[in-house]
């Protein structure tokens, strides 16, 4: 594994599931350059989650989303030096910026400090859905069969009724309090990393180049 000294710059993608996190991330780091990407769900298996209609019982709190080898990592490749995923075994080197897909942004107190900037990718809850359920299509036409998909819909669509709306709605409440930048989630995928990467450039620069241009809230 290779190292280097210099510290480097994190910043989270977050919003609900569907609200296009993952592709973000991708299209930002080949953008930015001198970057490398971490994404949320592959740390699953290193992960603890709660019971999604308790913890929407108990207030939401994304504490109780623990991810420690997330964590572990990210403070690895801040120092300066490359990790290896846990499910492949694939080799992240250290970069200078880190974009990292964190759907809660700043919200979880195990990560917080680890994050110089948030964007959040907002949209209206029935894109998401549209969008993940058009995702779950693609992958079950893909890699099993139509019948699959519609036995894994008379799971996924009650659940959703029943918790999966509440849970995306109190990430996304949480984390448009908290970020630095919202994001027009409607966009196109290009479009919409084209305007995040001209303002994540700018903040990966120096203070006074930060202090020339006015914040901007909205992609």
């Amino acid at each position: 594994m290779s190292s280097r000294s210099d510290t480097c710059f994190v910043i989270a993608i977050a919003g609900p599931s569907g609200a296009g996190k993952s592709t973000a991330v991708s299209n930002l780091v080949a953008r930015l350059g001198d970057a490398a990407a971490l994404y949320f769900d592959d740390y699953e298996a290193t992960s603890t989650y709660p019971d999604m209609a308790q913890w929407l019982a108990d207030e939401a709190d994304p504490n109780q989303f623990q991810t420690p080898q997330l964590s572990a990592d990210l403070r690895t490749l801040r120092a300066g030096a490359a990790i290896a995923l846990p499910q492949a075994g694939r080799v992240v080197e250290p970069a200078r910026v880190i974009v990292l897909e964190e759907p809660f942004g700043r919200e979880r107190t195990e990560i917080a400090d680890l994050i110089d900037f948030v964007i959040c990718l907002d949209l209206p809850l029935g894109i998401a859905l549209a969008r993940k359920l058009q995702r779950m299509l693609g992958f079950f036409l893909a890699e099993q069969t139509p019948d699959a998909f519609a036995k894994h819909l008379q799971f996924f669509l009650p659940w959703y009724i029943e918790s999966g709306h509440d849970l995306y709605l109190a990430v996304q409440q949480r984390v448009l309090r908290q970020c630095d930048l919202i994001a027009d989630g409607r966009l196109p995928p290009d479009a919409l990393a084209d305007t995040i990467a001209e303002r994540s450039a700018l903040e990966c620069s120096s203070p006074a180049d930060r202090r020339a241009v006015r914040p901007l809230r909205r992609g």
